[in-house]
């Protein structure tokens, strides 16, 4: 019986501790859901409210006028682009023209000095062939003066020396030098 008196004892204490426990969490409250409830419905929707006319509006005008600056920058730099091009082709087709025209110059004149070069080296080729024709005849002229001229030099040059060998001078005869010869 104690032992029932100690149980039904212990029990109701802890049925008090319990029922000074039961507050716990106040949101898992059943009586609170209601007011909870109610509370979060009203603030997403507020929040549905701004978010869906206040900020998307205004973050979708910012993309669309972005996309619009975009869009003007890329058909602007296509324009920029295009006039370029032209610019380049027409740059191209004038430098074809004037190396064209500066390489017609250049073939023009390369004919024109080739022709007074040519004329320039006929002139001076004839003028050498005469100095040669004269070089050739003077030469012909000092080899006959120095053949009819070469007995009375070899005489000249023996008495030079016999005088140098033997002392005395002596005078010789071209008509013996001749005879030597068999000339």
């Amino acid at each position: 019986m104690i032992r029932k008196a100690f149980i039904s004892v212990l029990l109701f204490a802890e049925t008090l501790k319990a029922e000074d426990g039961k507050g716990g969490m106040p949101q898992l409250n059943p009586e609170s859901f209601s007011s909870q409830i109610f509370w979060l419905v009203l603030l997403f929707l507020i929040l549905f409210v701004l978010i869906h006319y206040f900020f998307l509006p205004k973050i979708e005008n910012i993309r669309k006028k972005r996309d619009e600056t975009i869009d003007n920058y890329l058909s602007e730099a296509k324009k920029i682009n295009d006039s370029i091009n032209q610019i380049i082709s027409r740059i191209n087709k004038d430098f074809e023209q004037a190396k064209n025209k500066q390489s017609d110059e250049l073939r023009q004149n390369f004919e024109a000095n080739k022709k007074i070069l040519d004329k320039k080296v006929l002139e001076i080729n004839s003028e050498f062939e005469k100095k040669k024709i004269q070089l050739n005849k003077d030469i012909e002229l000092n080899r006959k003066s120095i053949i009819s001229n070469l007995p009375k030099e070899c005489v000249k040059i023996s008495d030079i020396l016999y005088e140098k060998i033997m002392g005395e001078k002596k005078k010789g005869d071209i008509d013996e030098f001749r005879k030597i010869i068999g000339d």
